[in-house]
């Protein structure tokens, strides 16, 4: 396993992630559990475990696989404020558009229970964000094989 290193990344509202980048191969996978993230505090078994479902879901064999861990600072209140109004404005755009081509194709008393439906939906999928929490990506990308491959996957760690 080559740690590639470790940065800092400011994202959007300010949020701070500690970076850090590996590459690896299928040899190596078990040693994936023996990484530390002291970013993750408590929940550092939760992150490993992360870490090698998204090695796995790679299907690397013998090609190297670049991973890029971040791990952000706790959130701040107003952090986890302005993630929660984007989460309003997915929630309004999504029943906005339903609701309107519900309208278009159906009598406008059924635009109402699709629109309320759809606001319901999306709320209950996204993610609400509290002081505290810590926003773990998790990025792996495979060249060669039947060309680039790479995936993404978030966690968030709950105060």
């Amino acid at each position: 396993m080559k740690f590639e290193g470790t940065f800092q990344y400011m994202g959007n509202h300010g949020i701070v992630f500690n970076i850090s980048q590996i590459t690896l191969t299928d040899s190596e996978r078990g040693r994936l559990r023996e990484l530390h993230f002291g970013e993750a505090k408590n929940a550092h078994y939760e992150v490993n475990s992360k870490v090698v479902e998204v090695y796995d879901k790679m299907l690397a064999k013998n090609l190297p696989c670049v991973m890029m861990i971040g791990i952000s600072k706790p959130l701040t209140r107003q952090q986890g404020d302005a993630l929660n109004a984007q989460r309003t404005t997915i929630a309004n755009l999504a029943t906005t558009a339903f609701a309107a081509t519900a309208k278009a194709v159906a009598p406008s008393y059924v635009a109402i229970p699709v629109g309320a439906g759809v606001r319901r939906y999306v709320n209950e999928i996204l993610p609400t964000y509290h002081a505290g929490d810590v926003l773990v990506s998790i990025e792996a990308q495979v060249n060669g094989g039947i060309g680039p491959q790479r995936t993404l996957s978030t966690l968030i760690i709950k105060t």
